[in-house]
């Protein structure tokens, strides 16, 4: 059984709605399962529609004066804040951490810094 072609058209369709949930905040993977269960394509289709979004979008994010850096740098803040808050209340902490550690390296906190003591009144050991 073969599937009939998707227009030029319909791929750009597809690429312009994927790009939309990108800026929604919805995950990688589940936005393929969204494309796939969205425009009736197959899973592996749906990543690679997920894939070219992602590089247009990240084309159109860095390549223009026209977008605040800062204001991008605080959405995908905010995001983290929002992953680091759902995956506690779930109590994966693997992925608290995660979070924290990559907020840490965006903003350039220095808690990753060997010399960093932590709170004053915190009992430092070595």
């Amino acid at each position: 059984m073969t599937n009939p072609r998707v227009s030029k058209q319909e791929k750009q369709q597809r690429l312009q709605w994927a790009m939309k949930q990108i800026d929604k905040g919805v995950g990688f993977s589940e936005l393929a399962s969204l494309v796939a269960e969205t425009w009736g394509c197959s899973r592996r289709q749906a990543r690679r529609v997920v894939t070219e979004a992602h590089k247009e979008w990240m084309d159109l994010a860095f390549g223009d004066d026209s977008v605040d850096q800062r204001d991008l740098l605080f959405q995908c803040i905010a995001r983290l804040e929002r992953t680091a808050r759902k995956a506690e209340e779930a109590g994966n902490f693997a992925c608290v951490i995660g979070a924290v550690a990559q907020m840490n390296r965006m903003l350039s906190l220095g808690a990753d810094t060997r010399g960093f003591r932590g709170h004053p009144t915190h009992a430092y050991r070595r």
